[in-house]
């Protein structure tokens, strides 16, 4: 079952990125999409707690790794992501996010007790490959490439964002073992999330932003967060029932799905190159590898 809900956060993941990407054509600021899909998140979460969770599971010692989770991802991962969706696309944004995988099945091997050989290893290492080769893709200058100018430099921001989304599983995974309430981690996550890019928005001086959005750009970023809606609660209720060497991998599958989507409709804005193909090959076998022997 975890296999099921795991491979539905991978299709919502990969439509959240789509229209995010869609949504910044009109409005190219990575933190107003940010926090309008995690308001969509918080306030979807909070509805479905104060109808399904009992109040005696809100106690500080259940619910604080939840909110150390919150402050690492989708708040300030989130944010690093949609900026890199901004600067490098989404066609090399998403293999390199999905690099979280690293982090995550790290962590549960070091402190969880997860199983970890050989093959496993070897998916590690292709997933490692892939990010080598999506980086000296972003470092080649192509004049005739329609997509925008991108550097080294900006490798940061996917980088950042799947360290943050890969520590933030294990944290997940941590609370989700002393209280069995996939919505109650879903609301606080969410919800720290959330106060985060609040802080953001306000102290960089661009909340006024958030009312010049157009009507397109908030159409798509408001789809996002119904995706991520979606995504979040399969994540949550598959890493109750299932190892995060099992679910991460699959759900950071996502990248099938964004490439797919990013060759067929956003050829105009985005940069879908042979190696870029070969890169997301490399990692995605490298997931599936994780996915089989695990």
């Amino acid at each position: 079952m975890e296999v099921i809900l795991a491979l539905v956060t991978a299709i919502s993941f990969g439509f959240d990125h789509f229209f995010i990407r869609k949504g910044l054509i009109g409005a190219p600021h990575p933190l107003l999409p940010a926090f309008i899909t995690l308001t969509v998140n918080f306030l979807f979460f909070l509805i479905l707690s104060l109808i399904f969770v009992p109040i005696r599971f809100l106690k500080l010692e259940w619910v604080y790794l939840f909110v150390i989770a919150g402050i690492l991802a989708p708040g300030c991962a989130r944010a690093f992501a949609y900026k890199s969706l901004e600067t490098l696309g989404m066609s090399i944004t998403t293999p390199i996010v999905n690099s979280e995988t690293f982090f995550s099945v790290t962590l549960a091997f070091l402190f969880l007790n997860e199983p970890m050989n050989p093959p496993m290893v070897v998916g590690i290492l292709s997933v490692g490959c892939g990010l080598v080769l999506l980086g000296y893709e972003t470092g080649q200058e192509n004049k005739k490439d329609i997509s925008k100018k991108i550097r080294y430099r900006y490798l940061f921001y996917p980088i950042a964002a799947a360290i943050f989304y890969g520590v933030s599983v294990f944290f997940r995974k941590l609370g989700l073992n002393l209280v069995h309430s996939p919505i109650l981690g879903a609301v606080f996550t969410s919800g720290t999330s959330w106060v985060i890019l609040a802080i953001l928005l306000t102290t960089s001086g661009n909340t006024k932003r958030l009312f010049q959005i157009n009507t397109q750009s908030l159409i798509y970023f408001l789809i996002g967060g119904g995706a991520t809606c979606i995504a979040w609660l399969s994540l949550f209720y598959a890493l109750q029932i299932g190892r995060v060497s099992i679910v991460i991998p699959i759900a950071s599958s996502y990248s099938f799905f964004t490439l797919f989507l990013s060759y067929l409709l956003l050829r105009q804005v985005e940069r879908v190159s042979v190696k870029i193909v070969v890169a997301t090959i490399c990692i995605i076998g490298g997931i599936v590898i994780l996915s089989l022997f695990k």
